[in-house]
């Protein structure tokens, strides 16, 4: 249970959480401390649309939007599921084993991390023939990036490359424990770190090169390049790094649970808060909340899809589609 609490709560957490108690605990969140969405200033664009829900199943965790298909994927943590979504609705339902999460989608196959059982799990678009890869204990993300599969293993503390088309670990990496969430951004890995470590890891993807950036708080789980720089949400902050020189260039708290941020369709940041249900969009210099709108219960992952956002509910049952 140690990577289900790490997802559930945030990287900076305990582990050893009953995952049935604190679905429930935010599901009762969700009931009472939905925010009102509070409109930004004049010039802010209007609040987003909430277009199309999807069901799902219990605890809709990952999501990856494939480009030129129209298909959303989504791995579902409770019913060992991984979700083919397409024209509105599940087109297909893979079981594919316990506590399916992160989710990354490349040409020929769909890639997709099994927490407890330590996996990462590559499904072929073509034959849908599934290759195991074991990656240690509470395997917390999945990346394709610079030609090859990135994997973290939040318990063991390594990160894994993996070979795209042979799926096999062609090299593992170790930077202190805890390593969580990838991105690829500025031309190096990023590999975000949970619980007491107050560092982001990157990886030359040529040379292999580590290089520990220190960013003076706890828990910078969760990294995403977003308008070409990184975003890093911690367990009540979200901070705007330089994805070339490291320089921390915007802290901005937001309070409650900070989870994804990713690119909006609108030009401003969105950054799930799963403690309070909500998106929060950001303006692009990092420093200013623009607005709030609620988004299901544990809005949690996010998937841009050209003019639009899949947003997870991850202490519910749904995938939500949200318009300009």
């Amino acid at each position: 249970m140690a990577a289900t609490a790490a997802i559930v709560l945030g990287t900076d957490r305990s582990p050893g959480l009953y995952y049935a108690v604190m679905r429930l605990a935010f599901a009762l969140l969700a009931t009472a401390l939905l925010l009102t969405p509070v409109a930004g200033g004049g010039s802010s664009p209007p609040l987003p649309r909430e277009a199309i829900v999807v069901p799902t199943g219990a605890a809709p965790c990952g999501a990856a939007f494939r480009a030129g298909s129209g298909s959303l994927w989504v791995g579902v943590y409770e019913t060992g599921t991984l979700l083919h979504v397409a024209d509105e609705r599940v087109a297909a339902r893979i079981r594919i084993g316990p506590t399916p999460c992160r989710v990354a989608v490349g040409p020929a196959a769909v890639w997709v991390t099994l927490d407890r059982p330590g996996e990462v799990v590559r499904v072929s678009l073509g034959s849908g023939r599934r290759k195991r890869i074991r990656v240690g204990t509470g395997a917390f993300d999945v990346l394709l990036a610079s030609g090859s599969a990135w994997a973290t293993s939040f318990e063991v503390g390594t990160i894994a490359k993996i070979d795209p088309v042979t799926a096999r670990v062609t090299r593992v990496f170790r930077d202190g424990a805890n390593p969580a969430g990838l991105a690829s951004c500025g031309g190096h890995i990023w590999v975000g770190h949970g619980r007491a470590a107050t560092w982001l890891t990157s990886i030359d993807p040529s040379t292999h090169r580590l290089r520990r950036l220190d960013v003076g708080t706890k828990s910078p789980g969760w990294p995403r390049c977003v308008f070409g720089q990184l975003w890093v949400t911690t367990p009540k902050a979200v901070l705007k790094i330089d994805a070339r020189s490291g320089k921390v260039l915007a802290r901005l708290r937001l309070g409650g649970t900070p989870a994804e941020a990713a690119a909006g369709p609108d030009g401003l940041v969105w950054i799930t808060d799963k403690e309070r249900s909500v998106v929060h969009r950001v303006d692009p210099a990092g420093r200013t909340v623009v607005d709030s709108f609620a988004a299901g219960p544990g809005a949690f992952a996010l998937a841009r899809a050209g003019d639009s956002m899949w947003v997870t509910s991850f202490a519910g049952a749904d995938v939500r589609r949200y318009e300009r």
